[in-house]
This record gives structure tokens, sequence and C-alpha cells, in this order.
């Protein structure tokens, strides 16, 4: 797998002569260019790479990997961390924002939302890949569901085998189950292809109790759930605003996809 150097995405992005727009912004930057930053790039979205009218605003979208986020977080904190930058030619400024998921499908939604170009979604090249269709309408549904779901807690396992769940709510569910649970996994490093499965609860005290045993089934959801995952449309949504480290060198070993 291809991990570029945050010294080449400076150079790309051409921040030189940008200030940052504000405080949020400036740290961001320092974050990401930061010479011993453990964030590693694994997809990318360029402003160069659609045509743009003179002066008109840039934006450039990143997926990244967090390598010592169950370090320097806590234990089984999210790795996969989305960024988006908006560079204004006019005025030279830049704002920065990224924030932290469990799975690549709502890092992916996150940057839809902000802007990203839904028919090109950014996607890590050299990961494992999704075992089934039930996994890949899953992901699909979780890519475009907007701002619908609101995410109260995430763990992710980082030794085999590797496993992160995700409860969240629905916003769209009037009535029925009060939680949703979604679970991805892959038994080892070996394992060329991962899961990801959905459950519905009663309550966030049903959803937390699974998690104590994740060999348990999942409460199916419901048909007209179901329905729902198989016709998501990919879509930005709303916004006001346009494991343990690795031994050696990263982009030697082949990390599981999430």
């Amino acid at each position: 797998m291809y991990i570029a150097s945050f010294h080449d995405a400076h150079d790309e992005l051409d921040l030189d002569e940008f200030d940052a727009a504000d405080a949020e912004s400036a740290r961001t930057i320092n974050r990401l260019f930061h010479p011993e930053s453990s964030l590693w790039m694994i997809a990318k979205q360029w402003a160069s790479d659609t045509p743009r009218r003179p002066g008109a605003r840039l934006h450039d979208y990143f997926l990244l990997l967090d390598a010592y986020a169950s370090y320097d977080e806590r234990p089984g904190a999210p790795q996969i961390v989305a960024a988006h930058f908006d560079r204004t030619p006019g005025t030279r400024t830049v704002r920065a924002t990224m924030t932290s998921h469990a799975l690549i499908p709502l890092a992916q939604n996150w940057l839809v939302g902000r802007g990203a170009d839904p028919s090109r979604v950014l996607e890590p090249k050299g990961w494992s890949d999704p075992l089934d269709a039930e996994t890949e309408r899953l992901e699909d549904f979780l890519r475009g569901s907007g701002e619908r779901f609101e995410v109260h807690d995430t763990f992710s396992r980082h030794e085999p085998p590797y496993e992160t769940w995700v409860i969240a709510t629905d916003a769209q569910q009037t009535s029925g189950p009060a939680a949703e649970v979604f679970f991805w996994r892959v038994p080892d490093e070996k394992s060329p292809a991962y899961t990801v499965r959905h459950g519905q609860f009663d309550s966030l005290k049903a959803a937390y109790e699974w998690t104590r045993d994740t060999s348990a089934p999942l409460p199916a959801a419901t048909r007209a759930q179901a329905a729902r995952h198989r016709v998501a449309p990919l879509k930005p949504s709303p916004t006001n605003s346009p494991t343990p480290p690795p031994a050696t060198d990263p982009s030697t070993r082949r990390r599981p996809g999430r």
C-alpha cells in the first residue's frame, strides 16, 4: 500500500503563501504537516483534478490513517481521519478542518457533505476488499447517509480479529429500534476480505450490552431499513460550510481495510 508523506502533500497544496483563516485551521495544518505527525495519507481528491474558474475557491480532500490513535487518545480510538482544505486565492486564506471516524464510509460521507465529488469517492488503494454484497450495500448506504446518524460511541480492536463497532441513533427513525450498530470485521492480516453487518436494538443500553460479546448474532434490521440500504443515493449531506503503531515503515506492511 502506498502511503504518501505530508511533505509531498504540502508541496501539492501550495500553502506557502496562504494564511490560516482561523485558530482551528492553524491547529489542523500544524497537526497534518508536523514532521513527527502520525497521520498517513491513504486517499486524496485534489482541487487540481477538477475544472475550476479563475479565482474560485479550491477544495482538497484527504483520507488519512492515524497510526498512533490508540496510544495518543484512548484504547480503541478511531484511526480514520477525514480532512478538508478550502482555499480562497483572492484573500490567500485557507480553512482546514478534520475529524476522526471509525469506518471509512463514515469518513467518506463527511467529505461528500463538504463538497467532495460523490462520483469519485476517495478509496484507499491496496486495502482488503468487501467480502460480499451485503457489505457493499451497507458501505454504500453509510457513504450516502448524510447527517441522519448521530454516532454515540465507537471501538476499534487493533489486533486479530480486527473489529470495529459503531453505536448510533437514526434521526429518520420515528418509531421502532432506538439504536443502530454497524460492525466491521476481518479475522486476521492474511484475510483477503472484510465484512460489515448492521443490527438494531431497543435501546442504547442493549446495544452496549451486545458489544461485550461481539460473537453474538446482531438483531436483524427491519425489512424497510434493509430496502433503504439498497437504494440509498450517494449525495452531499447538508452542512453549514462548504492500533498499535507499525513496527516497520508503514508502507511495507499491509494493513486490513475498513
